[in-house]
């Protein structure tokens, strides 16, 4: 209603300014227009369509203030009533998840099909999202947290050298993890999902601390071949598979062998936004954009077709200015 009020009170308003207009120009249209007193036929419409020009982009302002808005004010009551959903990825860096057994052929590392199974989790989730990534081997560290572009997440696992920045040894994967849950102790209950990847190939697992309440969801993720084990740092080194299942247990979550076949869309649960489907035709901001380009167009236009089509009476034209010098030296030379 707020937007048709607003054009229907400047469509009134400028109907009454043009008929004013109209009526001034009527008493000097012979100095106007010449000699007919009156501008071409068309130039009637004029201002109707000045009037309507800036009733239609009256409409679609205030269209787009409203829509903007309900937009702010919606977006506000979301924030309040839900909190942003942390999805934080921990990744082993240990020497041993760059072997090569990994993928659907065996072909690929560790760390490369670590980054693919990432890939194929960014892919799919959506909504109001924030991103952290911790990386561990003897120690941990967070590198991303709170992050807001996948980007970021993205950029840590493309080849990032992460393990140089922590000091040799064996990957203790129990420390690791307690030191993990540390990290996001403090987030609003709910709110965050862990994702750990890892073989499993580490040393005697210590006791892992209580899945704190800020965590929702722990997916424990294995790389590696599980079945046939490649030699490294004096012995065999495999996916662990019983490893991450009592890690799973400890920490309340789920283990899943994602060596060959990627976590599926109904594991990530909530975190996969379901998009509409695309409409057809303009959405009513469109509607107001076009609507607005269009008035703005018109009405810009109009004083530049007035000036070349609306009369033939061109005052200041450069043939009667000539014409009317060469009466006056006539009428000069006369005189004399």
């Amino acid at each position: 209603m707020i937007p048709l009020l607003a054009a229907t009170t400047v469509l009134l308003l400028t109907l009454l300014a043009e008929w004013l207009h109209v009526r001034r120009i009527r008493a000097v249209g012979r100095l106007a227009f010449g000699p007919t007193g009156a501008a071409h036929g068309w130039t009637r419409v004029v201002p109707l369509l000045r009037a309507l020009s800036l009733a239609a982009f009256a409409w679609g302002l205030a269209t787009l203030l409203i829509i903007k808005l309900a937009e702010k004010e919606g977006g506000d009551r979301k924030q309040a009533n839900k909190d942003a959903t942390r999805l934080v990825f921990v990744a082993d860096l240990s020497p041993s998840m760059y072997l090569t057994d990994a993928g659907p052929e065996g072909k690929l590392t560790r760390q490369a099909r670590m980054r693919e199974v990432v890939e194929g989790i960014l892919q799919r989730v959506s909504g109001n999202l924030r991103f952290g990534v911790i990386g561990f081997w003897t120690d941990s560290m967070p590198v991303v947290m709170e992050a807001r572009d996948p980007e970021l997440v993205r950029n840590v696992f493309n080849g990032l050298p992460l393990s140089y920045s922590m000091p040799t040894g064996q990957t203790d994967l129990g420390q690791a993890l307690n030191a993990a849950v540390k990290l996001v102790n403090d987030f609003p209950d709910g709110s965050t999902r862990l994702i750990i990847f890892t073989d499993g190939d580490c040393v005697n697992l210590v006791p892992i601390l209580p899945r704190p309440k800020s965590v929702k969801e722990v997916f424990v993720l294995g790389v590696g071949n599980p079945h046939k084990g490649t030699f490294i740092d004096g012995h065999q080194s495999r996916q662990e598979g019983d490893t991450l299942r009592a890690v799973a247990s400890a920490m309340q979550g789920t283990y899943t062998d994602v060596n060959e076949k990627h976590l599926t869309t109904s594991a990530l649960g909530d975190l996969v936004v379901t998009l509409a489907p695309p409409r057809k035709g303009f959405t009513l901001a469109e509607l107001a954009v076009l609507a607005m380009a269009l008035s703005a167009a018109i009405y810009a236009l109009i004083p530049v077709a007035l000036e070349f089509f609306g009369s033939d009476w061109k005052v200041g034209q450069p043939e009667r200015e000539a014409a009317n010098r060469e009466r006056a030296k006539e009428v000069g030379v006369g005189a004399r």
